[in-house]
């Protein structure tokens, strides 16, 4: 019978096997010798962040950046806390811009393209190849085609100039934004033809016609942090928001109430409002009959009659409108981008002069610049190409093949041009028609300027050399060597863009008046990011010639509403990044996916039940997509997302076990680098017609008319929440019911008080929500009035006891954190953040849709129904680790892998855990996450990685931990400086993107910080689950509704 090993055999083997691994250690292996910087640069300290100020160039906002480098190489990306468009925060958008930085799809190096072969070159062998065609496009005169990103700066006088000296040529600034309809309306009304400055922040009341300013519309993070301070309670106040559109959006699903109106009605309810106003206006006579000639056809009731809005309704919008204070209305966006879009933009300018905002809250003179073309230029550049006007088009990081509908014919016009070059970073599908591949550098590699608003200048500043293994140009640079290839001197002064750009900005330094040396005004400039200053506000007349123009009436039939959204816009420029495609839509919570919003009354019209694969076919093409039923789109209408359905490389994320993570894995030869044409989703685009505002030339997002049809399959829907119930008959019951399991359930998880109850008035209805009937404790109050005694008293009990005195748990610090419910607006900047910072790896559709998802962070979104009301509400909540006093899940663990911190945190070592996710099941918040395979970042991803930052590895949990690097890196710092952590000096990654400044996080020991006086002073805070006294440090503060109250 074998009896196994006893201890004193193990301990001989042990030590022979030693002896043996030490011996064959001492081998004569070949030794690889490192090089050591022999004189490293004087601020230069290994493992110590270094920070460059730069500019985003992630959309036309151009926002002021601040990226984190660690040995070279940029780790995250922060807002520029001295830019005035961002004020230190950064969209999810811009959070994202390192998996461009650093993405696989980059094209590695010049190289030309034929029948399909591509062959790597040098690039003077590119260049001279460029150059020799372009001077053949020079005899001819102006045959040069240039469709590239906008821009605003020397970059855009340089293109310019390159262009007048290679012969002159066309050039496109590309975006699908439908912009220029409010520069043609302000134009015809007000004569100026700018995108002036919404002022959200000094209005009391904000009515919006369609406007996806949270989003994507304009200079969304500016608009974000201007209807925060507008429209989150502070000191008793609260404006009112109120969002008319077919289509909720994540914008009106942050409204205090959405007036669903039939698609294209906007421009008529404007003007009802409009209308009921301009009797009690002080406008001069003669404006005011033409005023009321215009809108004698809009009356409460035919406008009522016409749009399917009560006439009530309309009345009390023009009452709030003219009675609520300062008020403001705003229009636009792919929801309301028809024919008649210039048209809406004047009905809404109308509003506003009736109303007395030009100069409040509608302020010209910020003249915001965007640097684009219209789409009507684009279509004349697209007619050029098929009829053989050019010889040489240059395609520069923009995306038409994708982005513009195939009724544009805009591929089949490029494959007759002669010579098509891309100077694109990514591959992508218009590159992919090209030729000649001259790939730029990134724009964190390179220098620009960019000139958004009068009175702001962005410098953007190389933050790091060019990622390893890419040979790439600046296009600055480019521009430059390609005019001295082609024998052409004028920029033979410069010996790159840099020189050029420093001599330009000694213009600048003139036009602002500044009197310093130009040396320190440059470098001044580069520390702060640019040279910032507030506009001066103009004044600007009435023109009752735009009255001649007249809104359309709204669409018949089932129309289609091709939307964007604050992760994907209809650029497709983040279509493979994988964060973004990871991260659940704000609304719907799908991922990896696209989908079409129907209203269940419609779908059950049309035999369509929730998670059918549907046929959406129009005129101009079809595609087969998911069926999601919402009640936030208005019958026969129906909505898509827009920037999905790319055609692009995508990264293979592996396992350690050579499994895809999310695709199936191709062998080739360079396996670092392994890729896979993949779609992830449907182009929207190929449903929409090449159809323009007549007025602007923007493109139709809004009125394609379209069926729907049942294809009898199901589709694969993942979404995080849950999937939805799909019978008819569930469907009938969720009309009255309030959607189903979108719901809390009760739970209470997003708690309301009404502003009744905020300021102690009598309320005509109770506040919505669920409400605890008594608090059993929560952290911001001095005594404790739990059965369970803190972790905190425990010790120092026990201490006392031990005959120890002065002994103090938390000593110095105790983290803990507020996030404010009637701030956060849902937009998932957040999500993007943590991933970033935390190295979280991405797991794909199918393991999502089996609950193994990573992200540590999760905006949960809730449907309710309002009792009062019988209106379906939108709840946001941002979800991690409380930090819980009594957790519990570190009790359960035999390892004690999970512990608690003195200073605060449920801290995880990794090295203990052995999987046993007995603390997962503990956890009632499901916070923690599990690791079912070690997950490989793809070159040059892995590149991204932030080294404080652990990368865990299979069979180990993990969980946020209130960004413990930060927390670390700070500490260290104070105590090296003999002091300690100042207030609002450490903040949490997610903090410090949130454009609502939702989130607060600080040292609750601190009576005197932030976060104490939060938790300590406001009557809104409450703890999530509370009564099973798990004492999380995270203190919720109710979101504030708009309840009717008296005196």
């Amino acid at each position: 019978m074998f009896k196994g090993i006893n201890r004193r055999d193990f301990f001989k083997v042990a030590a022979v096997s030693g002896a043996t691994a030490a011996v064959a250690s001492c081998g004569t292996d070949p030794v690889e010798e490192l090089v050591p910087m022999l004189v490293p640069p004087s601020d230069y300290v290994p493992g110590v962040s270094i920070h460059f100020a730069t500019t985003c160039q992630e959309c036309s906002s151009n926002c002021g950046m601040v990226v984190r480098t660690r040995e070279g190489r940029a780790i995250k990306v922060e807002g520029n806390p001295n830019h005035p468009l961002s004020e230190g925060r950064l969209c999810a958008v811009g959070q994202s811009t390192l998996q461009g930085l650093y993405s696989p799809s980059r094209v590695t190096g010049p190289k030309t393209i034929e029948n399909g072969s591509q062959t790597a070159i040098s690039w003077e062998k590119g260049k001279n190849i460029l150059a020799e065609k372009l001077v053949a496009a020079q005899e001819k005169g102006s045959r040069i085609l240039y469709i590239g990103t906008p821009k605003t700066g020397v970059l855009n006088q340089l293109q310019q100039d390159w262009l007048e000296a290679m012969g002159g040529g066309t050039a496109i600034g590309f975006d699908t934004a439908p912009t220029n309809s409010i520069r043609k309306a302000n134009d015809l009304t007000f004569g100026k033809a700018e995108i002036p400055h919404y002022a959200i922040e000094n209005a009391d009341y904000l009515l919006n016609f369609g406007a996806d300013f949270l989003e994507s519309w304009l200079y969304s993070l500016k608009l974000t942090r201007g209807y925060t301070k507008m429209h989150a309670f502070k000191h008793g106040q609260k404006g009112k928001f109120v969002h008319v559109s077919p289509h909720m959006s994540l914008t009106g699903s942050n409204a205090d109430e959405w007036v669903s109106c039939s698609n294209g009605a906007e421009g008529e309810i404007a003007l009802a409002v409009a209308n009921t106003l301009l009797a009690g206006s002080t406008l001069p006579k003669a404006e005011k009959d033409q005023l009321e000639s215009y809108l004698s056809g809009y009356s409460v009731s035919a406008v009522a009659n016409r749009t399917g809005v009560p006439a009530a309704k309309i009345k009390e919008l023009a009452k709030e409108f003219g009675t609520k204070g300062k008020s403001l209305a705003l229009a636009g966006g792919n929801s309301t981008a028809s024919q008649d879009g210039t048209k809406l933009q004047i009905a809404v300018n109308v509003l506003n002069y009736i109303g007395g905002n030009i100069g409040k809250t509608v302020l010209f003179g910020a003249d915001y610049q965007d640097g684009a073309n219209s789409i009507a230029e684009m279509e004349a550049a697209i007619k050029g190409m098929q009829k053989g006007q050019y010889d040489v088009v240059i395609i520069e990081n923009v995306n038409p093949a994708y982005a513009l509908p195939k009724d544009s014919k805009f591929t089949e016009a490029l494959q007759k041009v002669p010579f098509v070059v891309s100077f694109s970073t990514e591959a992508d599908e218009t590159s992919a028609l090209a030729k000649l591949h001259l790939p730029i550098s990134h724009y964190l590699e390179s220098w620009g300027d960019s000139r958004p608003r009068t009175g702001i200048y962005s410098l953007q500043q190389p933050t790091m050399a060019t990622v390893p293994g890419y040979d790439t140009v600046e296009l600055g640079d480019l521009f430059i060597q390609l005019a001295e290839a082609a024998d052409n001197d004028t920029f033979e002064d410069y010996d790159n863009f840099q020189a050029l750009l420093k001599e330009s900005w000694e213009d600048v330094q003139s036009e602002v008046e500044n009197s310093q040396a130009f040396v320190d005004f440059w470098k001044k400039a580069l520390q702060k990011g640019g040279h910032f200053s507030d506009f001066t506000t103009e004044d600007v007349a009435f023109d009752t010639a735009a009255l001649s123009h007249k809104p359309g009436k709204a669409a018949t039939g089932l129309t289609l509403i091709a939307a964007n959204s604050s992760l994907h816009s209809a650029g497709g420029k983040n279509g493979n990044r994988t964060w973004m495609l990871e991260i659940p839509h704000p609304i719907t919570q799908i991922v990896w996916d696209s989908w079409v919003e129907i209203n269940p009354d419609t779908a059950i019209k049309l035999g369509i039940r929730h998670g059918d694969l549907v046929e959406v076919s129009s005129p101009y093409g079809k595609v087969e997509v998911a069926a999601w039923l919402y009640y936030g789109i208005a019958e026969n209408t129906v909505a898509m997302p827009a920037g999905l359905g790319r055609v692009v490389p995508m990264a293979n994320y592996k396992t350690s076990h050579g499994q895809s993570a999310w695709i199936p894995v191709i062998e080739t030869a360079e396996e670092s680098r392994q890729t896979i044409h993949n779609v992830v989703g449907v182009n929207v685009m190929e449903l929409l017609p090449f159809q323009q505002d007549g007025l602007s030339g923007d493109l139709n997002f809004a009125s394609t008319q379209v069926t729907v049809k049942p294809t009898g399959r199901k589709a694969y829907l993942v979404t995080p929440d849950g999937q939805y119930r799909d019978d008819i008959e569930a469907l009938q019951a969720d009309a009255k019911a309030g959607m189903g399991d979108r719901s809390q359930k009760g739970r209470g998880f997003v708690q309301t008080a009404s502003m009744g109850a905020m300021l102690g008035l009598k309320e005509d209805g109770k506040s919505g929500g669920h409400q605890l009937r008594h608090r059993v404790y929560t952290t911001d109050l001095e005594d404790n009035t739990s059965f369970y005694e803190t972790r905190e008293k425990d010790i120092e009990d026990a201490a006392l006891m031990a005959g120890k005195t002065n002994v103090k748990y938390y000593d110095t610090y105790k983290w803990g954190m507020t996030i404010d419910l009637d701030r956060c607006t849902g937009c998932s900047a957040c999500m993007v953040a943590c991933y970033a910072e935390n190295n979280l790896p991405v797991v794909g559709k199918d393991r999502m849709g089996v609950g193994r998802e990573m992200s540590w962070l999760r905006v949960e979104r809730y449907f309710d129904k309002n009792k009062e009301t019988g209106k379906v509400e939108t709840y946001f909540t941002p979800e991690m680790c409380g930090q819980c006093e009594n957790a519990g899940c570190e009790p359960v663990c035999p390892v004690y892998a999970t512990y608690h911190t003195p200073d605060g945190i449920n801290a995880m070592v990794y090295n203990r855990c052995v999987g046993t996710r007995y603390c997962a099941n503990n956890c009632v918040y499901k916070q923690r996450r599990f690791n079912w395979r070690d997950y490989e970042f793809p070159s040059p991803l892995h590149l991204q990685l932030n080294p404080g930052a652990t990368v865990r590895e299979k069979g180990v949990m993990e969980k946020c931990n209130f960004c413990y690097t930060r927390i670390r890196e700070i500490k260290d710092i104070a105590k090296d400086e003999g002091r300690e952590v100042y207030d609002g000096e450490l903040q949490t990654a997610c903090q410090q993107t949130c454009g609502a400044d939702a989130i607060t996080f600080g040292n609750v020991k601190d009576s005197k910080s932030e976060v104490s006086q939060i938790k300590k002073s406001t009557k809104r805070g409450y703890i999530q689950l509370e009564e099973l006294a798990f004492l999380p440090a995270i203190t919720y503060l109710k979101k504030v509704k708009h309840n009717n109250h008296k005196a």
